[in-house]
């Protein structure tokens, strides 16, 4: 499912227009992504936990030139399911 599809599907259970529907939508995104940019934890109940992840800088190895680089520090975004949320899913099914 894709963002056109979500918004389509929430305004239809909820009978918002699709319009205010992309806007409440985006805010949220945007909302989740200043967060994590502040380095704060987003947990949402019953569904998941968005967390940054800080890796060090490492050595890294090409192996077409075997030439060893140094890799910089770098951040990732890594999501977590909430238990519920799929055991909820596994026993639909």
């Amino acid at each position: 499912m894709n963002r056109q599809q979500i918004i389509k599907a929430v305004a239809k259970k909820t009978g918002i227009s699709r319009k205010d529907t992309a806007k409440v939508f985006s805010s949220i995104l945007e909302t989740i992504l200043e967060s994590l940019e502040k380095e704060e934890a987003v947990r949402l109940m019953n569904f998941g936990s968005f967390t940054t992840k800080t890796y060090k800088p490492r050595k890294g190895y090409n192996p077409s030139s075997k030439i060893v680089v140094q890799l910089p520090e770098r951040k990732a975004i890594r999501f977590k399911l909430a238990k519920c949320a799929a055991l909820k899913s596994l026993n639909n099914n």
